[in-house]
């Protein structure tokens, strides 16, 4: 299987917050591995189920702002008992009025990287 990906997926430690988007619960911590303007890679104590709609607070660091997010979990695998799961999700929806300031944090983040 050819694994040949669209976007420069880019390595960050961002901050977020992760709810199922059918339950009531209380809000998920967790931690960006990496992030695309597709979809994103974190880590959480929570393992969430192929298929799933999560809402996400993604939070921008250089804005003191963040991002909600609903995404689609992909896939999800246990590391250990102490950090968790590694996840994987496809982004469904940006929040409308925030569009432009997640691509511009992509984009900031992509000419750190290459220039």
């Amino acid at each position: 299987m050819d694994n040949q990906r669209r976007l420069v997926r880019l390595e960050v430690k961002d901050f977020l917050e992760i709810r199922p988007l059918d339950e009531v619960v209380e809000v998920v911590k967790g931690e960006t591995d990496n992030f695309t303007l597709m979809g994103i890679c974190f880590t959480s104590q929570i393992e969430w189920k192929k298929g799933q709609l999560l809402f996400i607070d993604y939070f921008i660091p250089s804005e003191l702002d963040s991002v909600k997010l609903k995404i689609a979990v992909v896939w999800s695998e246990l590391i250990d008992s102490e950090n968790g799961y590694f996840c994987g999700g496809e982004i469904v929806e940006v929040e409308e009025d925030k569009e432009e300031k997640f691509a511009s944090y992509y984009f900031q983040r992509l000419k750190e990287r290459f220039f």
